[in-house]
């Protein structure tokens, strides 16, 4: 008689993913330890601003609006995530479900140096639910994620719509408990990094 692991067939990516996901979620304190040092979902931000300031840097992005709410996050960009083919995935869904694969993908290694420290998939490793809309090259990529994982995918054509992103994440309750995001530090940081990218317009819907 097979044994359950025999009858299931894993490739190295996926058990590499699996197990890396479920690592994100039972030891978020070696992933966020800003988080638990400052008992706030703050850092989240910057982390899900990667790709948006790599893009910046290229003259493709030229605004960001940020919304945070308790334990609730939207970015929105004008900027896509590209939905070309990278190891029989997108590299949106790459960047969103790979460990690893935010860092790689950066064409600026600054940005990945300072806003990659943890990365996109590691922050929808700890969401509940995680949705990704974007336009990239006249296609339109719709993403739903839970726990890091995908569950609901769609590319379509998009005829003469310009780039955009939107991501939305809601952040585990189960893992940061009561954590929500300390809005006066979060203007203070948000004021901080328009005066280092003053070409970069950056609103927030609630702050």
């Amino acid at each position: 008689m097979r044994s359950k692991l025999e009858e299931k067939k894993y490739t190295a990516n996926s058990i590499q993913s699996l197990e890396g996901m479920e690592h994100v979620r039972l030891r978020p304190k070696m992933y966020f330890e800003n988080c638990f040092k400052e008992n706030n979902l703050n850092t989240l931000v910057f982390g899900s601003l990667c790709h948006a300031i790599d893009e910046y840097f290229d003259e493709n992005c030229s605004e960001i609006i940020i919304n945070a709410v308790g334990n609730s996050l939207k970015i929105e960009y004008n900027a896509g995530m590209s939905l070309e083919k990278s190891h029989d995935l997108t590299i949106a869904e790459c960047i969103m479900t790979k460990i690893g694969a935010c860092s790689n993908e950066k064409k600026h290694l600054e940005v990945g140096d300072e806003f990659c420290r943890v990365g996109m998939a590691i922050i929808n490793a700890v969401s509940e639910k995680c949705e990704l809309k974007t336009i990239f090259n006249r296609q339109k990529g719709h993403f739903i994620f839970e726990k890091g994982k995908t569950v609901s995918k769609e590319i379509i054509k998009a005829d003469n719509s310009e780039d955009f992103t939107t991501i939305s994440f809601e952040i585990s309750k189960e893992i940061f408990g009561d954590f929500v995001f300390e809005l006066n530090d979060l203007r203070l940081k948000l004021k901080a990094l328009k005066e280092r990218l003053p070409n970069l317009k950056i609103e927030t819907s609630n702050l």
